[in-house]
């Protein structure tokens, strides 16, 4: 029985090297003598529509990202986009302060920069209130860019006309332990603090018997704290609510004893959700959202704007099969002006079905989860045109192109950056229209 198996097995592993041995397009139907005859089609109709685009999931039990903006930014052709976040605390100390006598000194937020996520112009000051959200939420939910959370109009603190530092670190300076020694000193990281109310202390630390038995319970009394900017369009800095250098914490005097009790917004136990607005209507792009033209294609993060793209002129490609379409769209550069205001290095491509639905095309789908995989492409490239270096990004769309024929003689996709969580960059490209660097699509095909 073992000898007719290992037979079997052997028999079926030389007919798989000899099958492979001869080699075919894969999808095609048998050809004379395997002989592929190749042509080239690269005439095809264009036309374009910026949209703006669905919101993003943010927090789905847990946040799906830990780059996280504060702020607001305006961009002559985009407008203005904001960064707002809601943020719920827990209490570190799990204990009951028993003291007879206590009085609060000062509740401080603390709120760590992250570097790598400054956008826009450090030279222009801005301001940040601090707001209460006023009820329960549930951090078990599902929240998307676009929520709104219940938040109090009265601020429960604020910092106004204030440089944002996200590279500078803060020297603290401690009282001395006694008369005779000098005042010590300690370098914290590159943070904002804005004082809030001491009421605010006063009922945390009330809070404190509730928060030793349940955070549920806690957070079903106190909702959490809401960020956001009240004055400034020049920057969206990004802050890391997960450091340990971000907290609320209460300063406070326990039968005259200095104390604090720290409140932080711990991933797992809290809700930490961004939240993004925009405004286009004030970006001279306005004109040209929902209209079909062929000047511009305008792509943007955190759920602004993207760009649908219709290719028609495909009914010479009915029944011939897809070896490689490939699509380039050209970047139009722009001065940056002040700050730090990049443009986007990678795309995706969605496909825009009948019913609604904006799926990954196939081809990127193919290339996802496979590691330094460059099948897809849509990444920032160069190519010389004419002795001029231009910024080019170059897509693969054979699988996608292949089963749009199946259904129709043109196909509708949606151009988006690869990942537009965390990610504010925007970018202007050059429409089908344009006469040195229009959109291009070059079709390799098979009779």
């Amino acid at each position: 029985m073992t000898i007719r198996i290992l037979f079997l097995l052997l028999l079926g592993f030389v007919l798989i090297h000899f099958a492979c041995n001869d080699p075919s397009f894969v999808g095609s139907e048998l050809l004379e003598d395997d002989l592929i005859n190749s042509e080239v089609q690269k005439d095809f109709d264009f036309r374009a529509k910026i949209v703006t685009t669905d919101s993003i999931l943010v927090y789905d039990a847990g946040p799906l990202s830990n780059n996280f903006h504060l702020g607001s930014h305006f961009d002559e052709f985009f407008g203005r986009s904001r960064a707002e976040v809601a943020l719920q605390l827990i209490n570190v100390n799990r204990a009951v302060d028993t003291s007879s006598v206590i009085e609060v000194d000062s509740v401080v937020l603390s709120m760590a920069y992250n570097p790598n996520l400054f956008f826009g112009d450090s030279t222009l000051p801005m301001s940040i209130e601090v707001l209460r959200i006023t009820d329960y939420v549930d951090r078990f939910g599902a929240y998307f860019s676009n929520h709104v959370f219940p938040i109090s109009m009265e601020p429960l603190g604020s910092i106004h006309n204030f440089l944002p530092k996200p590279n500078t670190p803060i020297t603290r300076i401690l009282d001395p332990e006694d008369e005779e020694s000098d005042p010590d000193t300690v370098q914290l990281v590159p943070q904002f603090r804005i004082e809030l109310l001491r009421e605010l202390g006063a009922e945390l630390l009330s809070l404190d018997t509730i928060s030793v038995q349940s955070d549920s319970l806690f957070l079903a009394n106190f909702g959490g704290i809401y960020l956001r900017s009240s004055m400034g369009d020049g920057s969206l800095i990004g802050i890391d609510p997960a450091s340990p250098a971000s907290a609320v914490a209460v300063y406070y005097r326990a039968n005259g004893e200095n104390r604090v009790r720290r409140y932080v917004p711990e991933a797992g136990f809290a809700l930490r959700a961004q939240v993004y607005q925009h405004d286009h209507t004030i970006g001279s792009l306005a004109p040209l959202i929902n209209q079909w033209q062929d000047s511009v294609i305008a792509v943007q993060g955190i759920s602004g704007l993207g760009t649908e793209l219709e290719i028609a002129g495909m009914e010479d490609l009915r029944g011939a099969v897809i070896n490689q379409a490939r699509m380039k769209i050209f970047l139009n550069e722009r001065p940056q002006g002040g700050g730090f205001v990049p443009d986007l290095n990678a795309l995706a491509l969605r496909s825009i079905e009948q019913d609604g639905a904006q799926p990954f095309i196939e081809d990127l789908q193919f290339e996802q989860g496979r590691p330094g995989s460059g099948i897809f492409g849509g990444i920032r490239s160069s190519e010389v045109i004419e002795n001029d270096t231009v910024p080019v990004f170059g897509m693969n769309i054979t699988g996608h192109l292949q089963r749009a024929l199946k259904k129709d003689d043109k196909t509708r996709l949606l151009i988006n950056p690869r990942s537009r969580l965390g990610n504010p960059a925007r970018s202007l490209y050059y429409g089908p229209a344009h006469p040195d660097l229009p959109v291009e699509l070059r079709v390799i095909y098979t009779r």
